[in-house]
């Protein structure tokens, strides 16, 4: 899958399966600044070589943030600061083995609007997406990805602690010096 590799995840909008002529099952790749792309792997295939590109465990991260949430199923999926992956029904299947679900980055749902049968969700670029869930439930898996990204956030404002504001300045020849008197240190000592 050649179409995933040196890929901006955060400028994913949708990963939605869709059925194509030549290759059966395949992904409808939605991106922000580039015309969609149909990639002939099925969406769980998709999903994981992106994870794994992005150095993502899908399984430990859906049971943490499914833990997270007191939720197992449909668990928003984490690829990134900016790329927090919500999936919803999209199609019904035809068959067994069709996948029904997609995903759509959380970041890029502009708004919501339909009943208790089916959701449109509208995206920043202007497409919308019909999905297969009542407004109240995709208003809730909305909440759930909105709380990780609040979480994330916290958590790296945590792990930057006293550093957080000197972080993005180029290292001064004190600094480095400060450095390397003590890996002197260090070195002695062992």
């Amino acid at each position: 899958m050649s179409q995933t590799k040196n890929l901006d995840v955060d400028n994913i909008m949708a990963l939605l399966p869709c059925y194509h002529k030549q290759y059966g099952n395949a992904t409808e790749m939605v991106f922000s600044e580039e015309e969609p792309v149909v990639v002939p792997r099925t969406i769980a295939t998709v999903l994981k070589r992106l994870a794994r590109e992005c150095t993502v465990d899908l399984q430990a991260a859906r049971k943490k943030y499914g833990e997270m949430l007191g939720c197992s199923r449909a668990v928003p999926v984490v690829l990134g600061q900016r790329s927090i992956l919500l999936p919803v029904k999209v199609r019904k299947a035809v068959s067994r083995n069709d996948a029904s679900r997609g995903y759509v980055n959380f970041f890029d749902i502009k708004g919501v609007d339909g009943d208790n049968a089916c959701t449109e969700l509208m995206l920043n670029n202007g497409r919308s997406i019909l999905c297969y869930h009542s407004c109240k439930n995709i208003n809730r898996h909305i909440r759930d990805c909105y709380f990780i990204s609040q979480k994330m956030m916290k958590d790296r404002e945590e792990h930057e602690g006293p550093l957080r504001g000197y972080l993005g300045y180029p290292a001064t020849k004190e600094d480095i010096g400060i450095i390397l008197k003590e890996l002197r240190e260090i070195r002695e000592k062992l």
